[in-house]
């Protein structure tokens, strides 16, 4: 199975995505990784349904490709800053654990995505949810 994205590059820039078009399909793809994980693969129904994906997810999804792109960056030693000093005070920045990332990205899913794409229920049916009157898709 192919992969197919959930975002297009010019979703991504009109949400306030900060990468440019070359980093972006390679980030893409790590960022849905995460959302598929915090969200149970359950917006992989909506693409099996055709259903579109939701808004917010789009929007977490930007949020994780941007940090995703800056923790690259630090990793690599690119251009990020760990020190500062104008000779009256210094600030030190620390790279990011692994845990860290990770806890950052969960708070970012946690608080904008819908409880239907985060329901930690064993028996949640996103498919029976879709296809019900209640549901707010």
């Amino acid at each position: 199975m192919s992969f197919q994205s959930y975002i297009t590059y010019d979703e991504y820039k009109d949400l306030g995505g900060t990468v440019g078009e070359e980093a972006f399909p390679s980030l893409e793809i790590k960022a849905q990784m995460w959302l598929d994980y915090f969200t149970f693969n359950r917006l992989k129904i909506f693409q099996e349904e055709g259903i579109e994906i939701p808004y917010e997810a789009k929007v977490v999804l930007t949020d994780f490709i941007d940090r995703l792109f800056i923790l690259n960056n630090q990793r690599q030693g690119g251009d990020v800053i760990t020190s500062y000093s104008n000779g009256v005070e210094k600030i030190t920045y620390k790279l990011n654990t692994e845990a860290e990332t990770t806890q950052a990205f969960y708070s970012v899913a946690m608080k904008f995505l819908p409880d239907y794409l985060i329901a930690r229920s064993v028996s949640f049916d996103i498919r029976k949810y879709l296809q019900s009157n209640s549901n707010n898709t």
